[in-house]
């Protein structure tokens, strides 16, 4: 049994370790349209200057530089102690980390609260949550522009919300690798967070309005087929992870017959 399962368990993991690759691979590919798209433009004949940040590079002659703070709001999430959870369904939803999924809002594991909430820390439709502080330094930044499904929702103190007229614009920059190397300015070996002021005082490209709305409309259109791409490879790591608990069950307790396969 041990010989047949360490086979075919090794099979199948090559085939999950593949698939990982090709999924860092992906997202490594769709960070870098989103990257280009936010800081090149959608005109390709555009005339170029240098931006004077780093990390942002050259832009389009008629973008400008600004620091977040100038044209959105971040916001620190609700705090509450352990006395407040309810689990009778009768609280608000308190969107945490968790609740970030592959860049989707997945509100399988929901905490909920009894506590009177400010009706600005109420999540509004476009939205960016974002993860600013845990334990793990890779967990920080994670993102996602909430949707009407959020509708009723706070979110906790290790998240912040941008709230701003240009959060579709926003939501791409946050996931360009401009905010990986903005955010990783400020982080140090002891502390995983992203203050107020940090995410205030980051710098964006930011193209008129009008180029803005071509910029997501073109990589709405862009991203669709690799995020299909992406999430069909995840399912496939799913079922095959699957597959794997349940051979090594069905072994060990008799349910199938190995000695054939021997």
């Amino acid at each position: 049994i041990a010989s047949i399962l360490d086979r075919e368990t090794a099979r199948i993991d090559a085939l999950i370790a593949k698939k990982t690759e090709f999924i860092e691979l992906l997202a490594k590919k769709r960070q870098a349209l989103i990257t280009h798209a936010v800081t090149k433009g959608p005109d390709p004949k555009a005339k170029m200057k240098d931006s004077g940040v780093e990390w942002i590079g050259q832009v389009p002659e008629h973008w400008t530089i600004s620091k977040l703070k100038y044209v959105s709001r971040a916001l620190i999430g609700l705090t509450y102690a352990p006395e407040d959870v309810v689990t009778d369904g009768s609280g608000i939803t308190v969107l945490r980390s968790s609740n970030i999924q592959g860049g989707q809002l997945d509100m399988a594991d929901i905490v909920q609260v009894r506590k009177a909430v400010d009706n600005e820390l109420m999540v509004q439709v476009g939205d960016i949550l974002i993860c600013s502080r845990n334990g793990s330094r890779a967990l920080i930044g994670k993102n996602i522009q909430l949707d009407e499904r959020s509708l009723g929702c706070t979110f906790g103190a290790f998240m912040t919300v941008v709230r701003g007229k240009f959060n579709s614009y926003l939501y791409f920059v946050f996931n360009s690798t401009m905010f990986d190397a903005n955010s990783a300015l400020y982080m140090t070996s002891t502390v995983n967070q992203l203050t107020i002021s940090m995410i205030d005082n980051m710098e964006i490209p930011l193209p008129p309005e009008t180029e803005q709305k071509a910029i997501v409309s073109q990589l709405r259109k862009k991203l669709m087929s690799l995020d299909t791409l992406l999430s069909k490879t995840q399912l496939s790591i799913h079922l095959l992870k699957k597959r794997r608990s349940a051979l090594i069950t069905a072994a060990v307790t008799g349910q199938i017959d190995l000695r054939e396969s021997a």
